[in-house]
């Protein structure tokens, strides 16, 4: 019977190396998360400011808020996802705390793990429910749908968390404030969409 040996360990500055680039991969998921996250709540405001729109009964409302929900939790998912082979901050992290040698001076590993336990931890929830209700059709489904602020407070951890391991992968701080594409996402909604 062969024997299987353990799969080579990568040093800390090939570790470093590949864990820059998963983290510039994770850039674009985190910033879209955090991005569509402030401007969906921005025309919340704005329906929540006209009370003409607030009472509306609307099948348009339903479809932004549904998709607006599934698009979150699913990217959530993918952030925090465990199987091997994937890209996720929470295996970029994992990883980290195999390599100690890269949080002298910057974190320690207990902070490194009290990172990691809260952020499955918050992201729980939403896990499940995308297992259950989004990805698939659970045939007894469990999993409560996740409250707004819930949702607020996930994509808020996930942010905080990437960033300050982006600081001490990269050795330089990252601006994830969202980019509008337009300088006022909103513009669109000061005139009237239907003409007559």
């Amino acid at each position: 019977m062969a024997t299987q040996t353990a799969p080579p360990t990568l040093s800390d500055r090939n570790f470093q190396e590949r864990a820059a680039c998963q983290l510039r991969e994770l850039m674009h998921e985190v910033r879209d998360l955090l991005a569509n996250h402030d401007l969906y709540w921005k025309v919340q405001r704005v329906i929540h400011s006209n009370p003409r729109l607030l009472a509306a009964r609307s099948s348009f409302f339903d479809l932004m808020n549904n998709d607006f929900a599934h698009s979150t939790t699913m990217r959530v998912r993918r952030i925090v996802d465990k199987t091997k082979g994937t890209v996720s901050l929470l295996r970029l992290l994992r990883g980290l705390a195999k390599h100690p040698g890269l949080l002298v001076g910057k974190v320690t590993a207990g902070e490194l793990e009290t990172d990691i336990q809260e952020l499955e931890k918050a992201t729980k929830g939403l896990k499940d429910y995308v297992d259950h209700y989004v990805a698939h059709h659970a045939q007894s489904p469990t999993a409560d749908i996740p409250f707004n602020r819930e949702v607020n407070r996930v994509v808020e951890t996930i942010g905080r968390v990437y960033r300050k391991y982006y600081c001490v992968v990269m050795g330089a701080d990252i601006d994830l404030s969202p980019v509008d594409q337009a300088p006022n996402p909103l513009a669109i909604f000061r005139f009237p969409w239907i003409v007559d």
